[in-house]
C-alpha cells in the first residue's frame, strides 16, 4: 500500500480529522482562507474517502459543529473556486467566500 505523506494541516482540517475518528475538538474551527481550506481537501485525499465518504464526514462536521453549516452547505462551490485557481498560489474569490461565509456565521451566532 502506497501512503500519502500527511505534513500540513490546520485546525480546520484537524476538526475534520476529530469528526473522523469519533473525537471530539475541543476549539473545532472552519477553514479561514484559501491555505486552510486546501489542507482540508488534501486531509480528505490522505483518507482516501469516496465522494460518498466525503460527503458523509462533512454531513456528520455539520451536525456535530453547527458553525461548519455554511461551509458544508457551500461545498460544491468552495471546491469549483479552489479547483480554478489551486495551480495560481491563492484565490482572492474562494478568500472573499470563506470571508463571506464566516461573516455569515458570527451574525447567526449574535442573534
Amino acid at each position: 500500500m502506497n501512503k500519502v505523506k500527511w505534513c500540513d494541516y490546520g485546525e480546520s482540517s484537524l476538526t475534520l480529522l476529530a469528526v473522523h475518528c469519533e473525537m471530539d475538538k475541543a476549539s473545532p474551527r472552519v477553514p479561514y482562507d484559501p491555505s486552510d481550506f486546501n489542507r482540508c481537501v488534501h486531509l480528505i485525499q490522505c483518507l482516501n474517502l469516496t465522494l460518498t465518504q466525503e460527503k458523509e464526514l462533512l454531513h456528520k462536521t455539520m451536525n456535530i459543529y453547527p458553525e461548519w453549516t455554511p461551509f458544508v452547505k457551500s461545498w460544491g462551490k468552495l471546491m469549483g473556486l479552489y479547483l480554478k485557481d489551486k495551480d495560481k498560489g491563492g484565490s482572492t474569490k474562494l478568500y472573499e467566500c470563506l470571508l463571506n461565509l464566516r461573516t455569515a456565521e458570527s451574525k447567526e451566532e449574535e442573534k
